[in-house]
């Protein structure tokens, strides 16, 4: 149990840093590869949407990454003072008209909110934090 905490340029080419980061303490917290894999898949969509979208490619900012443990919950706190969005009230896409229409992008937040088991947005004090939670499900035999 505990925090960690990575501050990282907005800047695309930290995306594998992050990753790391987070897959390194999903896996120490006893997730399956499948369920690493879906943390950073999330992750890794919510951090690209704060640098291209909250922070326009600007990679003079920075923002934060934090992950806390707590008993059988993993979240992933992304911190950023870049343009607000919640993601909690975009109007998810229906799928049969997006792939009819072919629109490439626009499933980011779609993929978020479905890969993890609890995702939060609150504006605090002029910045922006997104947590992203999933539960330790015990394995079976």
């Amino acid at each position: 149990m505990g925090t960690r905490k990575l501050t990282v340029p907005s800047d695309r080419s930290q995306l594998e840093r992050i990753r790391k980061f987070v897959c390194e303490a999903a896996r120490e917290f006893g997730f399956s590869e499948m369920e690493v894999n879906k943390i950073e898949l999330a992750v890794d969509e919510a951090c690209s949407n704060v640098i291209r979208h909250a922070y326009g490619d600007d990679a003079s900012r920075s923002f934060d990454i934090l992950v806390e443990t707590e008993r059988e919950e993993f979240s992933v706190v992304i911190e950023d003072t870049g343009k607000s969005y919640d993601i909690l009230t975009h109007k998810l896409p229906e799928m049969p008209v997006y792939l009819r229409e072919h629109r490439p992008g626009g499933l980011g937040i779609k993929l978020i909110r479905t890969l993890m088991d609890n995702v939060d947005y609150e504006p605090l004090h002029g910045r922006n934090r997104l947590t992203l939670t999933k539960r330790l499900h015990p394995r079976t035999p």
